[in-house]
């Protein structure tokens, strides 16, 4: 369709367009490391090459049979717009869920159900701060907080951490070191997302304190809180300080659950004006899902016990199996896990996202190939993990292990060729 000015000249209108800009928002956010290299895999599988996926933490564990039968009685004639903060028997049932399981005392009221972890982030972001204020990630940080914060127009102001040290908090200096007056909160990802560290109780405290003495708001991603190994018990900031105000809570079903697809995540404080305020956005947005948010409800109404037993011991298998395999890489560095499905490992190449892309185009072993996430996407500084790759080790342990074997020979056949 080509729209004419009222004096007739088409063109000259459609010339007048081609020096229009993007948002600086647009500009600013970057393409996500776990799916850039998405279209080499497509070409892949296209050509008759199995691609392990170890670049995306989508679970192939079974999701439980309780959600699946929670669609299948969902029996409304019309599908209609639930409450903007979420189903009522999801928030009551989510709530008793991490009440019975964690010892907490939390209330349906502090809930509020989002559309993914994804959405309390950005929902967090734009109540919290203004655009210009900082937040203080650790670096590496899950890649999506980067995005998140371009939308909302907030700076990711990064404390690094070291693979050598297994990711921990660096000292409290480090951390103070970063802050300004536009610090408004410190986020942090507990079990960690990318590096499958698991915080201990000195480590929040010690944000917590820091925090309270630097007026700021505490928000800790607890998605994969449950995922922690070797005998771990889940820990939530809450068993620290469970009436703070400052702290908020975001959480999900997608991945202890293997429920990534169904966007069911949720933001918990117990600061009643945040909370007020948060759900004008959510408002906006009118609703998340009805039909998934019902089915959630009954799950966690019906699920098995030993559910979240099970699944925790079959990623701790996982879990070894990779890290076994990695340790018998030449010139390969990574550390131990404690939690989540991640690992990161430093690799003997210059360029790990140029390795990753001739794994996908350039190499196959007995029909497979290997897809892993560049790491350099993780950093807020971003030559941090010009070498290095995230791994998630979310395939069954056989797959594990093939994965493992066709990365160790596409190695030695990249180094070979560079």
């Amino acid at each position: 369709m080509n729209l004419r000015r009222p004096d007739g000249v088409g063109k000259a209108a459609d010339d007048d367009m081609a020096g229009i800009s993007l948002s600086t928002r647009a500009l600013r956010t970057p393409p996500s490391p776990i799916r850039r290299l998405a279209y080499l895999a497509t070409q892949a599988r296209s050509a008759g090459v199995h691609v392990h996926h170890l670049n995306i933490g989508q679970p192939d564990v079974a999701t439980p049979a309780s959600f699946l039968e929670g669609v299948e009685r969902f029996s409304d004639r019309v599908v209609a717009y639930n409450p903007s903060e979420g189903c009522p028997k999801l928030r009551a049932v989510w709530s008793d869920y991490m009440n019975r399981t964690l010892g907490l005392d939390t209330s349906a009221d502090e809930f509020l159900i989002t559309m993914g972890a994804s959405e309390a982030l950005i929902f967090i972001f734009m109540t919290c701060c203004d655009p210009g204020d900082e937040v203080i990630v650790f670096d590496p940080t899950y890649a999506n907080y980067i995005g998140f914060a371009s939308i909302a127009g907030v700076n990711l102001i990064p404390v690094h951490s070291r693979l050598d040290d297994g990711f921990d908090l660096p000292p409290l200096e480090a951390i103070t070191d970063r802050l300004s007056p536009r610090t408004k909160a410190i986020l942090l990802c507990s079990p960690n997302n990318p590096t499958g560290t698991v915080y201990d109780r000195a480590q929040l405290r010690m944000l917590l304190d820091l925090c309270r003495d630097a007026n700021l708001f505490l928000v800790v991603d607890e998605t994969y809180r449950e995922l922690v190994f070797d005998g771990r018990t889940p820990l939530s900031v809450l068993h620290l300080d469970p009436a703070n105000e400052r702290v908020i809570v975001v959480d999900s079903l997608s991945k202890r659950f293997s429920l990534c697809g169904a966007r069911i995540g949720a933001l918990y404080t117990t600061n009643q004006e945040l909370m007020a305020k948060t759900l004008n956005l959510a408002q906006a947005r009118l609703a998340a899902p009805a039909i998934e948010q019902y089915a959630a409800a009954h799950m966690l109404e019906n699920l098995p016990a030993d559910y979240v037993d099970s699944v925790r011991q079959g990623y701790q298998d996982r879990r070894d199996v990779m890290y076994a395999r990695l340790c018998d890489l030449p010139d390969v560095v990574t550390h131990l896990p404690s939690g989540a499905f991640y690992t990161i490992a430093r690799l003997p190449v210059e360029d790990a996202e140029h390795f990753a892309s001739f794994l996908l185009s350039d190499f196959s072993l007995d029909g497979q190939t290997v897809f892993v996430a560049p790491a350099s996407g993780f950093y807020m500084g971003y030559s941090r993990g010009h070498n290095k790759v995230r791994i998630a080790y979310v395939l069954e342990p056989d797959h594990l292990a093939d994965a493992a074997r066709v990365l160790k020979e596409g190695l030695c056949e990249y180094r070979k060729r560079q």
